[in-house]
């Protein structure tokens, strides 16, 4: 009595050889091509300048600028200054004489900033 994997192989064998090679529906179906796919790549649309098109020729001062950097200048200063007077023992500092301080030694800088700033012109 032949075992189990004798007859499987006994099977397989008479299925291999029974078998024909080519079956109908693949003799009857059309080559297949190679497919390659289309791979579009976007890229921006470039639109030539128009040249009735007018270009701003707008000019903006820096005044803001300039009355920040001289701002930032003449507070400095006063702080400075403020350091070196009122570190003597008997000279009390009080409110008072800090606002006199920013007045009399950071506004001229702003202001002077501020003049500069204006003069200074670009396009935007």
């Amino acid at each position: 009595m032949p075992t189990h994997s004798g007859i499987t192989g006994l099977l397989l064998a008479v299925l291999v050889l029974g078998t024909a090679r080519s079956l109908p529906s693949q003799a009857l179906a059309p080559r297949l091509t190679s497919w390659r796919p289309i791979l579009r790549t976007e890229r921006p649309v470039r639109v030539p300048p128009d040249p009735r098109m007018v270009t701003s020729s707008e000019t903006h001062s820096h005044t803001v600028t300039g009355l920040v950097i001289g701002s930032l200048v003449g507070v400095a200063a006063a702080g400075v200054f403020l350091a070196a007077f009122c570190s003597d023992p008997d000279t009390q500092c009080g409110a008072d004489e800090v606002g006199r301080a920013l007045v009399i030694i950071a506004v001229p800088p702003a202001v002077v900033g501020a003049a500069i700033g204006s003069l200074i012109r670009t396009k935007s």
